[in-house]
């Protein structure tokens, strides 16, 4: 089973290394060099950008527990957090100029048409990784109901087979038990029917899905226990089409 925590920080970390490396490699491409100054202050915003982020996740899962929330409460929640701590990233991003060397410009910093320019692309930046994370999330909850799901019916079933095949077991018996003075041969056979039934539900719970070829031959060992009971009131008839001998059904199905 795959560690969550473990799994989050891999991508935590392993996406804004690529996030750095991408803005990197940009730069090069596009001034021709790039400075040691230049490279630290990518690996430092991508580092504050991991910081934001993960606070945004405590917000939503530990903190407000947003994740229970609906589309329509949650989404105007997200986007109001989303460009909070756009300007957040936006702050963390001038402190890196700092400490990566680089000259800082107060008057370039505090200009609105570059804060409202950073803060857009944080913003957008952030509610890309939101919708992804929520992506997740979603589809995971979504996999956890169908084995939820998966897991209930196979109780129910369980249940119904526990209620039906002692009953069966105990006509089925009986009949033997009659055919045993007055025909020796065909009990034999009402046996081995038997057996053949009580062996495939012993191994049911460790099987998914069987053939409907085998699961045909449980039904055929069936009937002809039941017949012992009914005689000529029971009369059967088979009209299988080859190649559904080979389709998958869950066991017992029929027999059930």
């Amino acid at each position: 089973m795959v560690n969550k925590q473990r799994l989050y920080w891999t991508l935590q970390i392993g996406g804004w290394i690529v996030y750095a490396i991408l803005q990197i490699v940009f730069y090069t491409i596009s001034s021709g060099s790039i400075s040691g100054k230049r490279i630290v202050f990518f690996l430092l915003e991508a580092l504050s950008c991991l910081l934001v982020t993960h606070a945004l996740r405590y917000l939503m899962v530990n903190k407000f527990r947003w994740m229970s929330f609906t589309l329509p409460r949650l989404i105007p929640r997200v986007l109001v957090t989303v460009a909070a701590l756009a300007l957040v990233a936006y702050g963390l991003q001038q402190i890196a100029i700092i400490i990566s060397g680089r000259v800082f410009n107060p008057e370039l910093a505090f200009d609105p048409i570059q804060i409202v320019y950073g803060w857009s692309f944080f913003t957008i930046l952030f509610f890309l990784w939101s919708v992804f994370y929520f992506a997740y999330y979603f589809v995971e909850q979504y996999n956890k109901s169908l084995k939820y799901e998966a897991s209930r019916i196979e109780i129910e079933l369980n249940n119904l087979k526990s209620q039906l095949n002692p009953h069966f077991i105990f006509n089925a018996l009986n009949s033997i038990r009659a055919l045993v003075d007055e025909n020796p041969k065909k009990s034999k056979q009402a046996i081995n029917h038997l057996s053949n039934i009580l062996r495939n539900s012993l191994a049911v719970d460790r099987i998914g899905l069987t053939k409907f070829e085998d699961e045909l031959k449980i039904v055929k060992d069936y009937l002809s226990l039941e017949t012992i009971r009914f005689e000529e009131r029971l009369q059967t008839t088979f009209e299988i089409h080859p190649d559904s001998n080979t389709f998958l059904v869950p066991p017992l199905m029929i027999q059930t």
